[in-house]
């Protein structure tokens, strides 16, 4: 009998490691990416809206459409709230920064990324040395590195930033992101603040944070749609009786991700040139 049973488990081996290496290949893509859940499509079910005065209570659900997101925070402000931006250093979309009551705020981007598809944006979102390029001014470091299968954790060190009553030392977060995928090709990444880092310092911008990054295809383009709700740390973003600077904070938040459209083009301008040398 344990002879039989010795050379049925020999005969399933090759079958469990077929198996193994198929599901190793069903979270990953030519990018190098990983997911932790797919659905063939976007999610049906209708998201709550976004009110007011009610911030915390909210969920972004999971396998939304960023048309869904957006239609969920049309509540709280109106599609003419975003403005566009365009800076220096190339970065280049629209924002929009909402005060939801108290101390939370809703920050948000939109952007297009040219002749690319989402598994490349969402590599090139994941790559620290890329967030550090383009937000010098702000960020000191930044490690972000692969916890499990569509699983990240990013660990980010701030320069020290002026505020109204002085300013800051050196402030550390950690954040976890989670990347799902949709359909053939389309992505969703949530990045949350991880309140159980120890690495975390008690100075830091904020105290929650929760954020949801569509990557969708159309055409040859994608449309990066960035949406985050975040509570605000006082000592970081004072709110005074003539001013409440939780708005210019959301503002930030909101062109903090506004590079990609840019790295893009600059791909793009390369491939060019180098057909043309060619």
């Amino acid at each position: 009998m344990k002879t039989n049973r010795c050379q049925a488990v020999a005969l399933l081996l090759p079958l469990l490691l077929l198996i193994a290496e198929a599901s190793a290949n069903i979270f990953s893509n030519d990018a190098g990416i990983t997911f932790n859940q797919h659905r063939r499509s976007y999610a049906h079910d209708l998201l709550k809206k976004l009110k007011y005065g009610s911030a915390d209570t909210f969920s972004f659900g999971r396998f939304q459409s960023p048309h869904a997101i957006d239609k969920a925070m049309s509540e709280c402000r109106s599609a003419k709230s975003f403005k566009r931006h365009s800076s220096k250093d190339g970065k280049e979309g629209y924002y929009c920064s909402t005060r939801l009551g108290g101390d939370w705020v809703l920050a948000e981007s939109k952007q297009v990324a040219k002749d690319c598809v989402p598994a490349e944006v969402l590599a090139a979102y994941l790559d620290g040395s890329n967030q550090k390029k383009w937000n010098e001014d702000k960020v000191l470091d930044i490690n972000i590195a692969r916890s499990g299968s569509g699983l990240y954790r990013q660990d980010m060190v701030l320069k020290p930033q002026r505020v109204l009553t002085g300013k800051t030392t050196i402030m550390r977060y950690t954040q976890k992101i989670c990347v799902d995928k949709v359909g053939n090709g389309n992505y969703n990444a949530f990045v949350e603040l991880d309140i159980k880092s120890k690495s975390n310092t008690k100075l830091r911008p904020f105290h929650i944070l929760k954020v949801n990054v569509g990557l969708e295809q159309v055409g040859n383009d994608v449309h990066i749609y960035a949406a985050g709700i975040m509570k605000v740390n006082r000592k970081i973003v004072p709110n005074l009786v003539i001013f409440d600077a939780s708005g210019i904070a959301g503002a930030m938040a909101g062109k903090g991700t506004l590079w990609l459209s840019k790295h893009f083009q600059d791909r793009s301008t390369k491939i060019i040139r180098n057909n043309r040398i060619e």
